[in-house]
């Protein structure tokens, strides 16, 4: 396995940090653009959303339960001008982690409310998870695109599993030969254990999958997910009076996107497939 050297990436130094040339920016704008035009909500666009989200969004999330070791936290030196000074290396929790998924930043804006009809996402923004690794594609920083509804059970599966389909045809298009396997996340907290066991078996998550280099067996660039009434219920979010609205969401890895690309049609772009 190999990092492309045709002007990419620039390497860091640190394991699953990468910097990322003109080159490969143009095949993510590219990209970007593509997904918007699939989004059949009609989005001017997306919404771009910090790289940091409160913790208190991700503890009702219970991210932290089921996912600790890819937390990243911020940390920082005590700001009161009037405290003492502070003793080398000290540091405090601050009150915001780093985002490890977009969609985290778009349950509290609706959140403790009761919505009357599905409400559409189209949601971008950088993300981290403390990856421990320096596998080709497996960043820590990365940047995701994610496509949420909240709304009634019937009509977010629905939407799921239209995305599922469009995802094919945008890859097909783009000249990707992707599979599309069942997988499973822990998302749903201690609480729900029996969700997480009997998560294959609910259909809940599928992942596209591509190779990313020579030899790569395949590694999930997309994801489409139901996360059932779990973050309705955790974030206070009512469905036209009925209870826990449901949620599903469509993300894609932009930079694992672009990586499959560039494994599928090679270092010149004038070989690559019209972004129609």
């Amino acid at each position: 396995m190999s990092i492309p050297k045709a002007g990419w990436v620039l390497p860091t130094g640190v394991p699953g940090l990468m910097s990322f040339t003109p080159k490969f920016e143009s095949v993510l704008a590219d990209l970007q653009r593509v997904l918007g035009a699939a989004d059949p909500a009609g989005s001017p666009g997306p919404t771009w959303y910090a790289p940091v989200v409160p913790r208190a969004a991700i503890d009702r999330a219970q991210y932290a339960d089921s996912f600790p070791q890819l937390l990243g936290t911020v940390h920082a030196m005590p700001t009161d001008p009037a405290a003492e000074a502070p003793e080398p290396g000290e540091r405090s929790e601050t009150d915001v982690v780093l985002a490890p998924a977009v969609c985290y930043g778009v349950y509290p804006q609706i959140a403790d409310r009761t919505i009357e009809h599905a409400l559409h996402f189209d949601a971008v923004g950088h993300c981290y998870r403390h990856e421990a690794t320096s596998e080709w594609g497996r960043f820590r920083s990365f940047r995701m695109r994610e496509f949420v509804v909240v709304g009634g059970a019937d009509e977010v599966w629905q939407w799921r599993d239209g995305w599922i389909a469009r995802t094919e045809e945008l890859f097909a298009r783009l000249g990707l030969k992707v599979s599309v396997v069942p997988a499973s996340d822990p998302f749903f907290g201690p609480g729900d254990r029996f969700m997480r066991t009997s998560q294959l078996q609910q259909s809940l998550k599928f992942e596209f999958v591509a190779p990313l280099y020579e030899g790569d067996p395949g590694t999930a660039i997309a994801s489409a997910n139901c996360h059932k009434e779990h973050l309705g219920e955790r974030f206070g979010i009512d469905f036209a009076g009925r209870g826990p609205a449901h949620s599903s969401c469509t993300a894609f890895g932009l930079e694992r996107t672009v990586a499959a690309l560039i494994h599928a049609h090679g270092d010149d772009l004038a070989d690559w497939p019209a972004f129609d």
